[in-house]
């Protein structure tokens, strides 16, 4: 079988461009990739050498018609050319440079639309697109899947869990205790994000407990009034985006995700790979990634409750936190295998080939 991923991101593209590179580890189809040159995506497999990977734009506005043009005959060229039985596209732009080849191109395929976030599907003709044109629908949490269309039922739905290289992201150095405790975030620097909330906690704190902490937050430049804030609050690095972030994981203690809202988390599911317990926001999904013995559940928006967790953390006996992280690593391997997302993907793409 010969599957197409798409990813319409002109630049990094976050958790669509960690779900494309994770499902390229199924050697059970022929993947090929189309996306901009200039995205992540794109420069990670031309560094690994990918031999399978297209230059392709997705553009969805009116005024870009013209390249939209271009590009749709670009995908039915490589089509065409690489003989392809799925598309499978990540977001609306490519999702509708599907729908568009589909007339004029001369090999039939059958399309996948992989739904990442929670934004509800307003209007009778969007829903009509997800509905009737698209023969699969993926939605990497039921959290993803009720928000975005409710109740609605259609058998063309699958809610498939995120999962994460369990060998990839693996603790190598053992776990030391006696130093101060290195909380850290790989979420990124978006404000929805809620890492302030952290900082303002840790201001809160008498400055005998904030000295016990040390905090980093990951990611692309952060808001700079946000960022100056954390940074006067209580020191909180920002040391950038990393390919590979699993040097600054392993000195780290505890994670953090503080998300007001968010469809999955491939960054939560990493970092409890990695062998760290993680302070969560009560939204739903988050807490569904951790229990009590592996994680800390805060209210969204509410500095007071993750001052109040950081204390019990102070409390906690060094080896009682070294459990909490081998309780991390532990649901990780129960709940959050690569292996289990491949495998319900792949039954996706097999029953669309005998419909």
């Amino acid at each position: 079988m010969n599957i197409l991923y798409t990813n319409f991101h002109f630049a990094e593209g976050g958790g669509h461009t960690t779900y494309i590179l994770s499902l390229l580890e199924n050697k059970k189809h022929t993947a090929h990739v189309a996306c901009a040159e200039s995205s992540i995506l794109y420069r990670k497999l031309k560094e690994r050498g990918y031999p399978r990977l297209i230059p392709i734009d997705f553009y969805s506005k009116p005024k870009d018609l013209t390249k939209i043009i271009k590009n749709t005959r670009r995908l039915i060229r490589a089509i065409e050319e690489y003989d392809i039985d799925i598309v499978h596209t990540n977001g609306s732009p490519d999702n509708r440079l599907a729908l568009y080849a589909c007339p004029f191109c001369r090999k039939r395929f059958k399309i996948v639309f992989t739904k990442h976030n929670t934004i509800k599907i307003h209007g009778v003709i969007s829903l009509w697109r997800l509905n009737k044109f698209n023969d699969a629908v993926i939605f990497v949490s039921e959290v993803a899947k009720l928000d975005s269309v409710g109740t609605h039922a259609n058998p063309r739905y699958h809610v498939i869990e995120n999962g994460v290289d369990l060998n990839y992201w693996r603790k190598q150095s053992p776990m030391r205790t006696g130093r101060a405790i290195r909380l850290i975030s790989t979420a990124g620097t978006s404000p929805a994000k809620g890492w302030i909330h952290l900082a303002e906690a840790l201001h809160a704190l008498p400055e005998e407990q904030r000295s016990r902490f040390s905090s980093s937050l990951l990611g692309r430049p952060a808001p700079a009034e946000l960022k100056s804030k954390a940074q006067e609050f209580c020191g909180m690095e920002f040391p950038g985006f990393f390919t590979d972030p699993r040097p600054l994981l392993e000195e780290a203690d505890v994670g953090f995700i503080l998300s007001y809202k968010e469809a999955s988390s491939f960054a939560c599911r990493e970092m409890m790979a990695m062998g760290l317990p993680v302070i969560s926001s009560d939204f739903s999904n988050h807490v569904r990634n951790i229990d009590e013995s592996c994680g800390w559940v805060t209210r969204r928006h509410d500095a007071e409750s993750v001052r109040q967790v950081l204390l019990r953390i102070l409390a906690m006996p060094p080896a009682e936190l070294e459990a909490m992280k081998l309780a991390a690593r532990r649901k990780a391997e129960r709940d959050f295998s690569l292996e289990k997302m491949m495998a319900e993907t792949n039954a996706v793409y097999e029953s669309l080939m005998v419909n």
